[in-house]
C-alpha cells in the first residue's frame, strides 16, 4: 500500500515576530499554502511546518515580495536534491573543483574526491 502523506518539514524561524510587519497577515499566507505557521513556546522563535512542495511554493512567494530572509530560512531546511558527481565529470572532464561545488552543491572535500576518483587518483 502506498502511503500518499508527504513528509513535514519544521522550520525554525528566529526572531520572527520582530522581523515582520503584520504577524496576521503571515498566518494567512502559510494557510494559504497549506502550512502552519505557530509560536515556537513562549519565545520569539516561530517554527513554519510544511509538505516540501508547499514550502517551496511558498519561498518563491516570499522571494517575489521581498521577504528574502523568509525564503532562505525555507530553503535551507530543505533537503538538497542530489547530484551524481560522476555524471558531471563525465560530462565536462575539465571542470574546476570551485565549478563542480557550484554546479552541484556538495562540499569542497566532496568534489575533490570525485575528481580525484574520475582521474583514478585514489
Amino acid at each position: 500500500m502506498l502511503n500518499n502523506v508527504s513528509e513535514l518539514l519544521s522550520i525554525k524561524l528566529n526572531n520572527f515576530i520582530h522581523r515582520i510587519d503584520s504577524k496576521a497577515l503571515m498566518v494567512e499566507l502559510a494557510i494559504q499554502h497549506r502550512c502552519s505557521l505557530k509560536r515556537i513556546r513562549r519565545s520569539k522563535n516561530w517554527g513554519l511546518v510544511g509538505a516540501k512542495k508547499d514550502l517551496i511554493q511558498l519561498s518563491l512567494y516570499f522571494r517575489e515580495n521581498n521577504s528574502l530572509w523568509i525564503a532562505e530560512a525555507i530553503d535551507k531546511a530543505l533537503p538538497k536534491a542530489s547530484v551524481d558527481l560522476s555524471l558531471l565529470l563525465k560530462s565536462n572532464p575539465d571542470i574546476t573543483v570551485n565549478e563542480l561545488v557550484a554546479a552541484s552543491g556538495c562540499s569542497l572535500v566532496k568534489a575533490r574526491a570525485a575528481i580525484d576518483s574520475a582521474e583514478q587518483l585514489i
